[in-house]
């Protein structure tokens, strides 16, 4: 569905409950946050909500901590935001699959067209589509909406870092900040601040990278022994994957996150394989440069599945 005809089902809703993904990133949240703004804007009641915590370095934006992991009220439509399938949505994917009215707005090359309404539009930030939305809906950017805005795409650029980032993304981010979006304040909360134990978690986990395949894949990983030993939170190991990435014979760079027992959440960034389909071989996805998927099994199985799957994709 294009952007006008979605905006145009979109504005005559009275209520809107809107659903971030399972494990929160800053383009979920941003995008979440500013549609909900945006909405209140032509008086319609938003609420946000989300299956897991918010991390704690996303609430210098105050208004984060508004966002609930229980549906409360009732709402003429539900709108994922962010999310690829309905599984992403966590304990909220069944409800959503119930109701009769779903909006689904996302950027993922992979989304599975869940939702009843769907508009999906492959830009390096979903923030960016929310902010195209806001537009075609008539809404006024203000600061607060700018911030939340800019975080998503931020975020998902791995501050402007990622081969994602276009014209677009640029000019976005260029008339949010004259909106005035605080970059500065973004940028150091979600890539710069950080605790003594993260640190000291991050230099263990990058001092024990595997190789493979002439070091052109390299593999990161964090147990659940980690977390506990340096008194650290799974959401506080974003951005872990970058620095392996930026190693200058690595073409694929994967972290391995141990969920619990024989159960692993995969994060895959590339510099030109495509790990969109090296994902959807486990029933993940995401982007052709940047996806994920959950695999089951022992550690060791787990990498050896993984480095042959990455294996099919390297360029010869």
């Amino acid at each position: 569905m294009n952007l006008e005809l979605f905006a145009n089902k979109l504005r005559v809703e009275k209520s809107v409950a809107i659903f971030c993904h399972y494990r929160p990133d800053g383009d979920t949240i941003g995008s979440a946050m500013a549609l909900m703004l945006g909405l209140e804007k032509l008086n319609i009641t938003a609420k946000v909500f989300c299956a897991d915590k918010i991390p704690n370095k996303f609430n210098f934006l105050s208004r984060c901590k508004e966002i609930s992991n229980s549906i409360k009220g009732e709402f003429t439509a539900f709108f994922a935001i962010d999310n690829a399938d309905a599984t992403r949505l966590g304990d909220f994917a069944e409800d959503f699959m119930k109701s009769k009215n779903t909006y689904s707005l996302d950027h993922h090359v992979s989304n599975t067209n869940f939702a009843k309404y769907n508009c999906v539009i492959d830009n390096a930030s979903n923030c960016e589509n929310v902010f195209k939305l806001l537009n075609v809906l008539g809404v006024s950017i203000d600061k607060e909406i700018a911030n939340f805005l800019l975080l998503g795409i931020v975020t998902d650029t791995g501050n402007f870092k990622h081969k994602n980032v276009t014209e677009n993304t640029l000019l976005s981010a260029s008339k949010l900040v004259g909106f005035g979006a605080d970059i500065n304040a973004i940028v150091y909360n979600t890539f710069t601040k950080q605790t003594k134990e993260r640190a000291k978690l991050f230099g263990y986990v990058m001092s024990k990278i595997r190789y493979f395949y002439n070091n052109r894949v390299a593999i990161a990983t964090i147990l659940t022994k980690d977390l506990i030993d340096f008194n650290v939170s799974n959401d506080q190991t974003e951005g872990f994957i970058d620095f392996v990435l930026a190693i200058d014979s690595v073409e694929v760079a994967v972290c391995i996150m141990q969920v619990q027992e024989n159960k692993y959440k995969i994060s895959l960034r590339s510099k030109k394989a495509d790990v969109n389909s090296v994902a959807g071989q486990y029933g993940g996805g995401g982007h052709i440069l940047a996806s994920g998927c959950q695999i089951f099994g022992g550690y060791e199985e787990v990498v050896d599945k993984l480095t042959y799957t990455i294996s099919q994709y390297l360029e010869d």
